[in-house]
């Protein structure tokens, strides 16, 4: 079953909650934000990675720093995040592009308030990559043409960054079948023959390569080098009322990545406890980058790519959907 036009529904309900929830608000309501007295906000970001990244923020002291405390529900991935943000039930979101692309072009009052992972420049490292079991016959990307791919969410940025990485090669993606399984599962089904190859990220992608897996493609530095993957969202209505926190909740966000960029051997310590990656694991696997601002670049690339494939009607304008 395909998740995104379910969601398409979800959004158009929460879309009138949120219309109805934030009337008659006043952004002078919006509390003062001290160290001493937090004010606590909720945010839903993916397992993992993504979610450890926030956790470190946390445990650090850079969001409490500004006033926020910061609590973090992780979940499967960001296109499941987006409804509670547009609700109201959680504050912040964190999302892959293409998924927040998918909102605004339904009319979804969202913007990106804060960069989150960006893929490494360097063309043999990704932080995703497609895996085929040891024995498989394919041997790289041009074997890929018709094979039986799983990813965690169908009409996403994994089967968007493959395609795209494909095709930069000249292979035939007509006849790829996507299928949808959470990252955890993956592995296991690769191993049983029951997917051609799985499109998994870290720390999944260390424990495969471990296990015996190979690497076929990297899709997304070989989409573009540097690409902006991740991203944080908040409402519209609620940037307009909340705009200190907001603001606390972007300067946190550029204070741990600044802290990760300065000493990544810290956080990948940290990784043992934030998202139970073994010590060995931690040290070996690629990290994403994480900067503070935002590439229109890698979203106007994902809105061409997302149109071509037919995910859109029309591209989505990216400067709108950045916040200034």
């Amino acid at each position: 079953m395909k998740r995104l036009p379910i969601l398409a529904t979800v959004f158009a309900a929460t879309l009138v909650l949120s219309a109805c929830s934030s009337a008659g608000s006043d952004s002078a309501d919006s509390p003062a934000l001290t160290p001493d007295a937090l004010t606590t906000v909720s945010i839903a970001e993916t397992a993992g990675i993504p979610s450890a990244f926030l956790g470190y923020g946390v445990e650090q002291g850079f969001f409490s720093d500004e006033g926020l405390d910061l609590v973090v529900d992780t979940g499967a991935g960001g296109a499941a995040a987006i409804p509670g943000v547009v609700s109201g039930s959680t504050q912040f979101a964190g999302s892959n592009v293409v998924s927040v692309l998918l909102a605004k072009s339904k009319g979804l009052p969202l913007k990106i308030i804060a960069p989150g992972t960006f893929a490494t420049e360097t063309l043999n490292e990704d932080f995703s990559a497609v895996l085929v079991s040891g024995e498989s016959p394919i041997q790289g990307p041009a074997d890929l043409a018709g094979a039986t791919i799983a990813v965690n969410t169908l009409e996403n940025i994994g089967d968007v960054t493959i395609k795209t990485a494909l095709e930069a090669t000249g292979v035939d993606v007509s006849g790829i079948k996507f299928v949808e399984l959470g990252f955890p599962s993956m592995l296991a089904a690769l191993d049983a023959g029951q997917v051609d190859a799985a499109w998994i990220i870290e720390p999944f992608v260390t424990a495969g390569l471990n296990a015996g897996d190979r690497a076929v493609l990297l899709p997304y530095v070989e989409s573009l080098p540097g690409l902006m993957v991740g991203s944080y969202v908040a409402s519209e209505s609620y940037i307009a009322e909340n705009p200190e926190i907001v603001a606390a909740f972007q300067r946190g966000v550029s204070a741990t990545a600044e802290s990760i960029a300065a000493d990544p051997g810290s956080f990948r310590t940290a990784l043992t406890e934030l998202s139970s990656v073994p010590e060995a694991a931690a040290q070996a696997l690629v990290l994403p980058i994480w900067k503070s601002d935002a590439d229109l670049d890698s979203l106007a690339l994902m809105a061409e790519q997302m149109s071509t494939y037919g995910l859109t009607s029309t591209k989505v304008d990216v400067s709108s959907i950045v916040l200034k």
